[in-house]
């Protein structure tokens, strides 16, 4: 049977009075839920709870899912009915944290800050506290830490270093605290398995503590990457092509875009003077876990070495971690871009747009498996497949194709385009896509085309370009 990630929002009811409860919150958000497939309609308005855990300095840490796109926010304590006004202070969607602040600090009266330990490994006892929908009690569950492991998160798609729990964890608890023997945070509940009895995702404490370190400056900055693409060397002739004598190094086999310091078949063999394994994994406290994790215990800006092999010759340098984006992203916490131009309704190409529209993506998947920003790209812009009737499009249809140029200029990126369409002085436009579609309209009549469309359609904008 097919498993499938899914983020955690409710639980059961257990209770423990020899837990830190009064260290456990009940977050209840009201929120906001951007519509890529129809980014012209207004947002949708929800509700649902989560858990909080309290931490040194009057901080509430939680999931960044708990709380993205809160208009409104509320934290509870376990059996007292006020509702204390919060906000989101910080968050950071690749690791799927937040710290909420209460402005009104009576709230912390008769509560402990909970402490952080990264010191864990397989087969420790842990117990995750949350709370349950429509109780005022906290709900206990016990396990065992069962792998320490990099793993994709399901909030963000980020391939972090999490840790997998046997203890029940189910729809409520997100954002709670996983705690051991002492009553320390190992981690934050984040994810479950569906359909798999038992399997659960924290993340550990060492990466909530890379995420604490970055807002020590007031803001986000995030996890660093090297930006690079490589392979696994399993096979005896690769080893003996590019001259390895042991059982260390990765190949690599693309370097992303403004990436300066590696080269295209470099095989890495040492990070901070960590030996990287052919199957790219170094010796760790928690045992050997990709070598990623030595960027992520770091900052944005800090130095790392990197020891490689190049051209058969041993380089050693300092590599500046940075935050490298890719071509498409995943947004939050932002209302989607568009432009309706002749009833035809463009917007940038985003992970948000894709999952809105489903399994109709292979296309776009083909077309961009291998690109990569430059100079002179990027963003993409796609014509959507949504479009407004009208005699002005008459005949046209998207299958949600890309656009390339318009009037035979290249698109660099959404504003790019809009510029483009906003500054049109021909009788005509022609806007080729990457399919090999070809759009051409009266720019006049499509121009004009706007007054009767908000007016058959209801829309109140041709646009949303911030």
């Amino acid at each position: 049977m097919k498993k499938i990630i899914t983020i955690i929002l409710l639980t059961v009811a257990t209770y423990a009075t020899s837990l830190p409860t009064n260290s456990i919150v009940k977050l209840h958000t009201s929120a906001s839920s951007a519509n890529y497939k129809y980014p012209w309609q207004t947002s949708k308005i929800f509700k649902f709870l989560g858990s909080g855990a309290i931490i040194e300095g009057n901080k509430i840490l939680t999931s960044a899912h708990v709380v993205s796109g809160a208009r409104f926010l509320e934290v509870q304590k376990e059996n007292d009915p006020k509702k204390y006004i919060a906000t989101v202070k910080y968050i950071s969607h690749q690791a799927d944290l937040a710290i909420v602040e209460v402005k009104d600090k009576t709230f912390f009266k008769d509560t402990k800050p909970l402490k952080l330990n990264e010191k864990v490994k397989t087969r420790d006892e842990i117990t995750v506290l949350g709370y349950p929908l429509g109780g005022n009690t906290i709900s206990t569950t016990t396990g065992i830490i069962s792998r320490i492991e990099y793993a994709s998160y399901v909030w963000s798609n980020e391939y972090l270093l999490a840790i997998q729990v046997d203890a029940a964890i189910n729809s409520g608890n997100s954002g709670g605290a996983a705690i051991d023997k002492n009553g320390d945070i190992v981690g934050i509940a984040m994810m479950t398995l569906k359909n798999a009895n038992n399997i659960s995702y924290i993340v550990p404490s060492v990466i909530i503590n890379t995420f604490l370190e970055d807002i020590k400056d007031g803001k986000v900055d995030g996890f660093g990457s090297d930006g690079l693409t490589f392979n696994h060397i399993n096979n005896d002739s690769v080893k003996e092509y590019y001259g390895l004598k042991n059982d260390n190094g990765i190949l690599v086999t693309n370097v992303a875009y403004g990436i300066n310091d590696f080269k295209e078949n470099d095989i890495i063999l040492e990070i901070d003077g960590n030996e990287v394994a052919n199957n790219a994994t170094i010796d760790s406290p928690f045992g050997r876990v990709h070598c990623d994790l030595i960027i992520h215990q770091k900052q944005i800006g800090d130095k790392v070495n990197f020891k490689v092999l190049r051209d058969k010759k041993i380089v050693s340098f300092d590599y500046t971690i940075q935050r490298v984006e890719p071509l498409i992203k995943r947004e939050f916490n932002k209302e989607p871009r568009y432009l309706i131009f002749g009833g035809l309704a463009f917007t940038p190409l985003t992970k948000n747009y894709i999952s809105a529209i489903g399994s109709n993506t292979s296309g776009i998947n083909n077309l961009f498996y291998h690109k990569d920003k430059s100079n002179e790209f990027d963003e993409a812009v796609v014509w959507m497949q949504d479009s407004f009737p009208h005699k002005a499009n008459r005949g046209y249809s998207s299958g949600a194709y890309v656009v390339e140029t318009v009037n035979d200029i290249k698109v660099k990126n959404f504003n790019h385009f809009v510029s483009l369409i906003d500054n049109l002085d021909t009788e005509y436009v022609v806007i080729d896509t990457m399919e090999k579609e070809k759009i051409i309209l009266n720019v006049k009549e499509a121009r004009e085309s706007f007054e009767d469309l908000k007016k058959i359609y209801y829309l109140n904008s041709d646009r949303r370009v911030d």
